[in-house]
């Protein structure tokens, strides 16, 4: 063999780890870009903001307190997607304040999860 040639054998056990490490580097990068996806939304979580922030407007159970308040309880308004629902909450409508910055993405999802169960 020539001198610093690598035989057969060097370049299947190179190729092998090669392969090992980018299939390693592959569910990293997929986990850390889809982590977000895997959240469990916590409705219990979420009635303690409900409690703190909207239950004022929105009324203990979701009927609205004030006028053009969405009425939870009847359940149109939540014939969304969570992901509208969520940009609403960050953005704010109408009287309601944007909440961008005041709640994380996952908090939000608690919120809507708890909103949820006020339907009738």
């Amino acid at each position: 063999m020539l001198n610093g040639a690598i035989g057969i054998g060097g370049l299947i056990s190179g190729h092998r780890q090669f392969v090992q490490w980018m299939l390693a580097l592959t569910g990293a990068v997929v986990l850390m870009c889809y982590g977000q996806c895997l959240y469990a939304a916590d409705p219990l979580k979420g009635s303690k903001l409900y409690q703190s922030h909207c239950i004022n407007c929105h009324g203990a159970n979701g009927s609205g307190e004030m006028p053009n308040t969405p009425d939870f309880s009847r359940g149109e308004k939540l014939l969304q997607s969570d992901n509208v629902l969520l940009e609403t909450i960050k953005a704010g409508q109408g009287m309601m304040p944007a909440y961008r910055g005041m709640f994380t993405d996952d908090e939000i999802r608690d919120l809507i999860a708890y909103i949820r169960t006020l339907r009738r």
